[in-house]
């Protein structure tokens, strides 16, 4: 935690001396001398132009009240009006007295060079610029108004970092916005849960406990490989270590590679890759076969094989006989197989490539690789192949004796994989409570991640026209580090969209700030004078360029500027969100004949049964409600066509026979049909339609993202995916239909790289895995590739789905770590999409529930709705279930420094006279720094003299935060006013003390950074 420098806390002092100065007034009677200068008042500016108006303070000045002058008396004043190239324009004039007070300077203009030299670099000042001093001054020429040859300033500093507010109890040197009032819109931007990486948490946020996303196993369990865009978390992996993943190149336009096993869709001279085109040379029997005439039949099957060309472009065995060895029936001919005979051609026809080599698996270096790069927890078990609480290969008993019960009620778990239902039984069979996945959490102050060692710069909710920048390093970031903005919807936020995870390269965008002081490990800053914000500009801190600071990482870099109230780090912490974001899915199922027979075998209780069924339990479960479904068969021209016909008529794929209109009547409910109508629905279709035709699969899935990409673009607010299931592999009878899996994975990618529609991909029956796999992977989406047949496929197929549906639909929430840790204190509010809010009532335990909540662990760590609220809350999707604490007490009060004391020292004939005032400030909310000067001929009389409010900064309702050249316009307070012009503004000492007053909720984050004074040395005649 932050504390007010030590520096202010007692007497401060600083004054330019008669020995330093001495040297100084030796420089200005040379001056004079030498230039023949006129000797004159620096009465009217001591840094370039008064501002706001001429001859008055700068912001909330206060007025003087000295002795008036006499009319018609005159001061020389010197104004600094520009610079360009080391070349000064100066007006040199007086100020006349008219009804008893000093008007504005009235001169001449003239050009002269400036005593600091040419700039340097690209046109601006290469002088000083004021405030900038480490250390406090004890005077030097005035560089900002070098016009004057008489102007001398004080630049300070404060050594011991910023004067921040004193405070008894618990608070902080900086203020922060609420990031659980943020409008959704907004705080959907930053904040993307269930969380995979560190790119879905900004606002000053970290991914807890990194959720699976669309992955086939969670992050944190060993087995097989996993698809490299199915979270944020696995893409960073497999970027690190390629063996991590699940390769889905296919070459060209063919369909597989030559190294692995499968059908010869595709696979012909022509598709793009020499190696396939060399083996489909010497064997063409490995590839697809087709015909322009009866000649090229019999030159693959013999001349005397009594082969024919049909229309269909297919060699047609003779009547009653069957397709030969190494061949097989397709659309009425004979084709290709790519069998393990054409595999061991690679070596012969494809020179320097090699098949086999140890399959990728996601191992431990995997496991490790989650854990260091996506902060991943993985608590692993001894003789176990992961936690009971994640999902991956199937657990043995030895795992303890919850893994044994819960494969007594569900043998699968142990058997075939360890499945969301298996750990949804841990609670349920075992009464333990699995940690809650993918939550985006507020880092606490003095908060870091123990995993990195630098700096790592985060930007926490913005508030009161001040940034807070973090350091959540465990190494102190250095002053100076840039804060870019970026417009509205810029898109700029570091994001694990595809192709950005990682790569924290935002573009375009201004310069905004910088930071001011050194960030300690787990504190923040208050920045002020950030320019050009704008409710809803994005925010970046540390973006790459010159000045980029090494870091741990750039993930979570980003937040989004709102002129929001301030609120104490402390209370930011003390609520946790979990958002029950609307999720809708375009479901595609395959009718295709190969469902119900192959050749002359039926095989409809092997594939269209069970696929029905599943579908149907599917809809069915009460987990499902508050899902939106679209449902569309393929190939079936109903209601549009969407089948391989050779009129190549347009396609009609993205018409679903059971609509979807994103309103709450037709979202799936917890009741059953009748009572749920969009359950009916889509029941009634399956249960009422056969199973006909080919394998359009490229038009199919080019349908189903069509219309998720035209909902998605409707609703950006909701996860939109699409479900494509598949028994077989793609086929056509015109050439309006493409069979190439790299065609068709592309409908993927396009949904997913420019829409974030994520495409999900089942196979079973004589499906192809390579290119499930592909079109998963391109569409960032989850691949099963079941082999399984009857009732088995049937549950495969329901638990693929409830994987896909995942935990977009939370009914828990984890209790916040600030804040009051007194259970009974604990308050659980859900929040609907229209903003509403409703306190739920807390009850004992699952066994009390009706409407509510309860404590889901005996540690109160987690908080878990009763069933009939849970369902209530799916029903209605888009709002929040909130859990929250009461705030630790602090108590902030106003502070007041001690005088800062300066002497003038002018040189003999000439006389010190006070001129401007600038500063910089952070004044959160309503929070304000007053200053206050005096001024007298002695130190003894400075305890007398008259105090004078010279300024107020404050946030609101004007910005006056920082008063100095950069303010726009620009800013100075002037002291000959505030001091009551003559003789007041003519003494040789002034003292200045500052009063920071925190918000009035008590916040703090008030500091002053830096500050000047100003004078110059007039003729005393």
């Amino acid at each position: 935690m932050a504390g007010p420098s030590t520096k202010w806390m007692g007497a401060l002092s600083r004054s330019g001396s008669a020995a330093v100065w001495a040297p100084r007034a030796l420089l200005l009677v040379t001056l004079f001398a030498a230039s023949a200068l006129i000797a004159g008042a620096c009465s009217d500016n001591g840094m370039g132009p008064p501002g706001p108006q001429d001859g008055t303070s700068g912001p909330d000045a206060g007025t003087g009240t000295g002795d008036p002058c006499t009319d018609g008396d005159e001061v020389e004043c010197h104004i600094t009006v520009g610079e360009h190239e080391g070349v000064l324009t100066c007006m040199d004039g007086i100020r006349r007295c008219e009804d008893g007070h000093f008007g504005a300077c009235d001169g001449t203009i003239t050009m002269k060079r400036s005593p600091f030299g040419a700039p340097g670099g690209s046109g601006e000042s290469g002088g000083f610029r004021p405030l900038a001093n480490s250390v406090a001054s004890d005077g030097g020429l005035c560089a900002t108004n070098p016009c004057d040859p008489t102007c001398q300033s004080f630049e300070e500093t404060p050594d011991g970092g910023p004067i921040d507010l004193s405070s008894t109890g618990v608070t902080y040197s900086w203020s922060v916005g609420d990031i659980n009032e943020l409008p959704e819109p907004v705080a959907r931007q930053g904040t993307h849960q269930p969380c995979t990486t560190g790119e879905d948490c900004q606002f000053d946020q970290h991914c807890d406990n990194p959720a699976s996303g669309a992955c086939a196993h969670d992050v944190c369990a060993t087995g097989g490989s996993l698809l490299s865009t199915c979270s944020g978390c696995v893409t960073k992996v497999c970027n690190a270590q390629a063996s991590c993943c699940t390769q889905t190149l296919v070459p060209s336009s063919c369909g597989h590679d030559a190294c692995q096993t499968g059908s010869a869709t595709s696979m012909k001279i022509g598709c793009g890759d020499p190696c396939i085109e060399s083996i489909c040379a010497a064997n063409p029997r490995c590839c697809e076969i087709s015909c322009n005439s009866q000649s090229d039949c019999l030159a693959i099957f013999g001349a005397t094989s009594g082969f024919t060309c049909n229309f269909s472009h297919r060699c047609i065995p003779p009547a009653m006989t069957s397709c030969p060895a190494g061949t097989t029936p397709s659309n009425g001919g004979c084709t290709g197989v790519w069998s393990s005979a054409c595999v061991n051609l690679v070596a012969t026809q494809c020179p320097g490539k090699t098949c086999g080599g140890p399959a990728p698996s996601w191992d431990n270096t995997c496991v490790g690789l989650a854990e260091s790069i996506c902060g991943a927890d993985c608590n692993t078990v001894m003789g176990c192949a992961h936690d009971k609480c994640y999902t991956g290969p199937p657990l043995n008993t030895g795992c303890g004796t919850c893994v044994t019960n819960v494969c007594a009620v569900q043998p699968s778990c142990c058997l075939s994989g360890w499945t969301e239902s298996c750990v949804d039984l841990v609670e349920s069979v075992c009464g333990e409570t699995c940690p809650q996945q993918g939550v985006c959490k507020s880092y606490l102050p003095d908060e870091t991640d123990p995993a990195c060692s630098d700096p790592d710069l985060t930007i926490g909710v913005p508030c009161g026209g001040t940034v807070p920048v973090c350091n959540r390093g465990n190494t102190a970031a250095p002053a100076g580090v840039r804060i870019y903005g970026y417009p509205a919807g810029a898109g700029q936020l570091p994001s694990s969209a595809p192709g950005r995870v990682g790569t924290c390269n935002p573009t375009g965008g201004a310069l905004a700030c910088t930071t001011t002081q050194p960030i300690a490990p787990g504190e923040c800053v208050s920045v002020a004078g950030c320019t050009g914000l704008t409710d809803g500009m994005e925010l970046y801190v540390n973006p790459p360029g010159a000045g980029q600071i090494t870091e741990c990482q750039c993930a979570n870099n980003g937040s989004i500027y709102q002129s929001a109230m301030c609120e104490s780090p402390g209370c930011i912490a003390t609520a946790s969100v979990s958002t029950v974001r609307p999720v809708t899915l375009f479901v595609a199922l395959d009718r295709s004949g190969s469902m119900v027979m192959l050749g002359t075998v039926d095989v409809t209780s092997q594939r269209w049964t069970p696929a029905k069924n599943a579908l149907k339990a599917f809809f069915q479960d009460p987990a499902s409600a508050g899902l939106g479904i679209a449902f569309r068969f393929w190939p079936q021209d109903n209601p549009g066509p969407c089948s391989d016909l050779p009129t190549c008529q347009p396609s009609g794929c993205n018409l679903p026979i059971v609509p979807f209109d994103g309103s709450m009547a037709r979202r799936l409910t917890a009741d059953p049909a009748p009572f749920d109508q969009q359950e009916l629905a889509l029941t009634s279709v399956i249960d009422a339609t056969p199973a006909n035709g080919n394998t359009p699969m490229y038009i199919a899935l080019d349908g189903a993202t069509k219309w998720a990409i035209d909902y998605k673009i409707a609703h950006p607010e909701e996860e939109v995916g699409v479900v494509f299931i598949t028994d077989g592999i793609p086929d056509a009878t015109s050439s309006c239909t493409k069979t190439a899996p790299n065609d068709i994975a592309n409908r993927a990618r396009n949904a997913f790289q420019n829409y974030g529609v994520r495409v999900h991909a089942v196979g079973f029956g004589d499906s192809n895995s390579q290119i499930i796999n592909l079109i998963a992977d391109r569409g960032g989406g989850q691949a099963y590739n079941l082999v399984t047949t009857g009732t088995a496929l049937q549950t495969g197929l329901r638990d693929a789905l409830s994987s896909i549906r995942g935990d977009a639909l939370p009914c828990d929430v984890t209790v916040p770590v600030a804040g009051a840790a007194d259970p009974s204190q604990v308050s659980v509010v859900h929040v609907n999409s229209a903003g509403a809010q409703t306190t739920l009532t807390h009850v004992t335990g699952a066994g009390a529930c009706g409407d509510g909540w309860y404590f889901a662990d005996p540690g109160n760590t987690r908080v878990k709705l009763c069933p009939q609220t849970c369902d209530t809350v799916r029903e209605n999707p888009g709002g929040k279930v909130q859990a929250v604490v009461p705030c630790a007490s602090t108590s902030v009060t106003s502070m007041t420094t001690s005088w800062e004391r300066y002497q003038g020292v002018c040189p003999p004939g000439t006389k010190v006279q006070w001129g401007f005032l600038r500063y910089r400030t952070a004044t959160p909310g309503d929070s304000s720094v007053e200053f206050y000067v005096r001024a007298a001929d002695t130190p003894a009389n400075l305890g007398s003299a008259t105090v004078r409010l010279a300024a107020t900064a404050h946030a609101t309702p004007i910005n006056t935060q920082v008063c100095d050249e950069t303010s726009a316009p620009t800013c100075a307070v002037d002291l000959f006013d505030v001091l009551g012009e003559l003789p007041d503004a003519r003494q040789d000492y002034l003292e200045v003390r500052m009063t920071l007053n925190p918000t009035s909720t008590g916040g703090g984050g008030v500091q002053v950074q830096d500050w000047e004074i100003t004078y110059s040395c007039p003729d005393t005649e």
